[in-house]
């Protein structure tokens, strides 16, 4: 065995010793009663215990597929006439329609994404909830499981979230837990952690120099829900922040009651959070807030917000959208396209497949102490 070869395994062999001595270490610490600590505390010391495994197994082995710097851009039909694009990043609006009548659909817009993976230098999806149109029928799960399979085998990443229809009225999670709780994740590399079993989790991806964090939440938000929110957003403060809820924005570009809740609490204080993305309504909207993070009476940072939602004709007729980040120019370029029917655009074309500036700024700003006169 060659010098190489023998690094290679050793590396192999002391992760798997380090994983293995941080769940003894869990285990010894989980016969103590945990006190008077919160539940959002311990899920997110959990949370933060595992995420060290899990950048050491994304130094290793996801980074050796990452190249830092990436000398070719995107050359996709999708964005004709843009050459200047460096990757992307792929959404999976509301399937549960698929999942009830037309599994066909829902197995080809996967496959969409893996056969132009590399065309698209596609990093990571996004899925917006509402995975099954009936929580209690097992058979739009197993449908469920099977079109997201061809993610997991081609190991493309990924993140999942519950909308309303995955817990119905009584907010039975038991069906997502079986089919896309955490141990379905777990040893991926770029897995950063989990709150209650992958109803919240976060995803670390790396590439092209920027750091960025997947943060997603299911539905049913409250108070435990933003403080383990706001707990990875911190513990992670270096990092451009991505978020994806069911319920954000509405069809007119107009943020929900919890929209508005998730902006004040989560939004709002966290200065990586660049982006937020949503399902749920039906329609194509968008809107940008500036924030005035240290309070100069200056903007410091824009949110794009985005709603995504397709359920039409055979469910939504296997529309699915592409975000391309040009890193140079610091602009995304988001547009629409659908494997089944072929088109571009469900809605109007400015709605659709359109473009906004996005700041790559990773350095959080500083607080200023001005004096009130």
């Amino acid at each position: 065995m060659n010098r190489s070869k023998w690094r290679h395994y050793l590396a192999i062999e002391l992760i798997i010793v380090l994983m293995f001595l941080t769940c003894v270490i869990s285990g010894v610490f989980s016969l103590f009663p945990p006190g008077k600590q919160s539940e959002a505390n311990l899920q997110s010391a959990g949370a933060a215990r595992h995420a060290e495994g899990a950048q050491l197994m994304h130094s290793v082995f996801f980074n050796r597929l990452e190249p830092v710097a990436q000398e070719s851009k995107v050359a996709h039909k999708l964005f004709k006439g843009i050459d200047s694009i460096d990757f992307t990043f792929g959404v999976l609006p509301d399937t549960q329609y698929y999942s009830r009548s037309h599994p066909d659909i829902f197995k080809r817009m996967n496959r969409w994404f893996v056969a132009n993976r590399d065309a698209l230098k596609l990093r990571y999806i996004f899925h917006l909830g509402d995975i099954v149109n009936n929580d209690d029928q097992p058979y739009q799960w197993k449908t469920a499981n099977k079109a997201m399979k061809i993610l997991d085998d081609a190991e493309v990443p990924y993140g999942m979230i519950t909308g309303n229809h995955d817990v119905g009225y009584k907010k039975d999670y038991r069906p997502f837990d079986r089919y896309f709780g955490e141990t379905r994740y777990l040893w991926n590399p770029w897995y950063g952690g989990s709150y209650k079993n992958n109803r919240g989790h976060f995803d670390l991806i790396n590439t092209n120099g920027q750091k960025y964090i997947m943060l997603g939440m299911g539905w049913g938000i409250g108070g435990q829900e933003i403080a383990w929110m706001n707990q990875v957003l911190h513990a992670y403060r270096d990092r451009i922040a991505i978020l994806f809820v069911h319920d954000y924005l509405g069809s007119y570009g107009k943020r929900t009651v919890q929209g508005q809740m998730l902006f004040e609490k989560v939004v709002k204080p966290n200065r990586n959070v660049r982006m937020v993305m949503n399902g749920h309504s039906y329609g194509a909207a968008r809107r940008v807030d500036t924030i005035d993070d240290n309070r100069d009476g200056k903007p410091d940072r824009k949110v794009m917000q985005i709603l995504s939602d397709y359920q039409s004709v055979k469910g939504g007729q296997g529309y699915i959208r592409v975000m391309g980040f040009d890193l140079t120019h610091d602009k995304v370029y988001v547009r629409t396209f659908s494997p089944q029917v072929h088109k571009t655009h469900a809605f109007k074309k400015n709605k659709d497949n359109f473009t906004f500036r996005f700041d790559l700024d990773q350095k959080p700003i500083k607080k200023t102490n001005k004096k009130r006169k």
